[in-house]
């Protein structure tokens, strides 16, 4: 098209930060008056009370950056960026993190994010449903690794559950949004 790569990558940079910079006005977590309902919708889903979210990374695959390029090879092998999402009943995104190269393990994500670091200090009116891969703390539930007694079984299937459908949105925006050179042909 006679347009230098260079030039390419300053337009998708600033059309990025343009469509960035309202993402706090449509990516937000409930407020106080909404978490009743946000509780409610997500206990209709598996029966886990007290549930305000569910917290998952997925990884976006992009093409093999020219600078620390190993840096975004995620475990299987494939270039990416591993971008954490947290949503809700509805499967509305409430926060996200989207600056990890794929070699970075959800935990560390979690750790290093403003959600975490806001929650640790203002404990939220409610609880975030993660995977094994986030630590277990007071206002993030993570199931039992060997579920022993029926009530861990009971625990591990609701929160199994409550997980199932949200933590969907994360899957369906990965494959939405592939890089060109590893869509399937149309």
């Amino acid at each position: 098209m006679g347009v230098h790569r260079t030039t390419v990558g300053e337009v998708v940079t600033a059309v990025s930060d343009a469509l960035a910079r309202p993402l706090d006005h449509f990516v937000t977590f409930p407020t106080d008056g909404q978490i009743a309902k946000v509780k409610q919708k997500f206990f209709l889903l598996g029966e886990m009370p007290n549930t305000i979210g569910v917290i998952d990374c997925t990884h976006v695959h992009i093409q093999a950056p020219r600078q620390r390029e190993w840096e975004y090879v995620n475990r299987k092998g494939r270039h990416s960026i591993n971008v954490q999402l947290v949503g809700d009943a509805d499967l509305a995104i409430t926060n996200c993190v989207v600056r990890w190269p794929g070699s970075v393990h959800d935990a560390r994500i979690f750790r290093e994010s403003r959600l975490f670091t806001e929650f640790q200090t203002n404990r939220p009116d409610g609880v975030i449903l993660a995977d094994s891969a986030y630590p277990l703390l007071p206002w993030v539930m993570t199931p039992f690794p060997m579920a022993n007694t029926p009530s861990q079984m009971r625990y591990n299937n609701a929160h199994g559950r409550t997980r199932s459908m949200p933590n969907n949105t994360g899957l369906y925006c990965a494959t939405q949004y592939r890089c060109p050179s590893q869509s399937p042909p149309l």
